[in-house]
């Protein structure tokens, strides 16, 4: 890999890649994960009118996140 030596905003480009590509695995493994729980508890009281997989209380999971998330604002104290 010469031309990484040679080209040093390249190396920085795929060391970047790599990173996120990191980040963005280690996040869906804990979402998935932390989506088990959630899971088992929806199963345990709705298990007789629904029950979730473990990809749909990922999403439950997400959309719960997205709705019921903190809001940042500027003046926080």
């Amino acid at each position: 890999m010469k031309i990484l030596k040679d080209v040093p905003i390249l190396r920085r480009i795929l060391e970047l890649g790599y990173t996120m590509f990191l980040v963005i695995i280690l996040s869906v493994v804990v979402g998935l994960i932390l989506a088990y729980p959630v899971m088992l508890l929806w199963n345990f009281v709705f298990g007789e009118l629904y029950s979730l997989s473990v990809l749909q209380a990922w999403s439950l999971n997400i959309l719960a996140g997205i709705l019921f998330g903190q809001k940042a604002s500027g003046n926080q104290k």
